[in-house]
């Protein structure tokens, strides 16, 4: 039988052999090549945008998964969890339970406030790793103030503590703190990628 494997906010690092989950415009984009290849000739989006996706599933993870109970083997959901409203990343994470197989296995990783304060960068740099994008530079055109309406921006932070106890509200055990592609979630070398390594956190749990 094959297993299911499921990224959450899959992006452009997402990998063919999971199911991809996405939304918004840059996943729909993904799907439209002329058209994003135009955006970002516009410079609605960064020229870095123009690139070719996985297979992705358009689906708003807020809303309740396409997939039946108990039903997946492996979660991975890096740097999405931030993107959203607490009571939202709870509600997530409890869906993600719903859908994975008792002993089925989550792996999330999310920016570390503890991690982000202690690099020794600038306090622009940190605001950056704060808001998720370059807030400071103005929109100097139209296009620019545009492309300000693909950004999501960060709406809530974690360290350690209260992502476990976030992962424990949302029925998950065996709570593990790792580090960077290490744990028990399979391609790790292939869908983690490492521009986010060191400011972030990274954990396993099990229904």
């Amino acid at each position: 039988m094959t297993k299911i494997k499921l990224n959450l906010g899959s992006g452009p690092s997402g990998i063919n052999g999971w199911l991809n989950y996405d939304s918004g415009v840059l996943p729909w984009l993904s799907r439209h090549s002329q058209l994003r290849r135009l955006v970002c000739f516009l410079g609605l989006l960064p020229k870095s945008y123009d690139v070719i996706w996985p297979e992705t599933q358009l689906v708003d993870i807020r809303n309740r998964f396409p997939l039946d109970d108990n039903s997946t083997d492996n979660i991975y959901c890096s740097q999405v969890l931030e993107h959203f409203e607490l009571y939202q990343a709870q509600e997530i994470l409890r869906e993600a339970h719903r859908v994975l197989k008792p002993g089925g296995l989550i792996r999330v990783s999310v920016p570390d406030i503890k991690k982000m304060f202690s690099l020794d960068i600038t306090p622009r740099e940190i605001n950056v790793l704060w808001w998720g994008y370059e807030k400071d530079i103005p929109p100097t055109n139209f296009f620019v103030k545009i492309s300000r309406l693909f950004i999501r921006d960060h709406q809530w932070h974690y360290d350690e503590t209260s992502m476990k106890q976030l992962l424990s509200d949302s029925g998950f055990k065996n709570i593990e703190i790792l580090s960077f592609r290490k744990g028990k979630t399979p391609d790790l070398a292939r869908v983690e990628i490492g521009i986010h390594r060191k400011h972030s956190l990274y954990i396993e749990s099990q229904k």
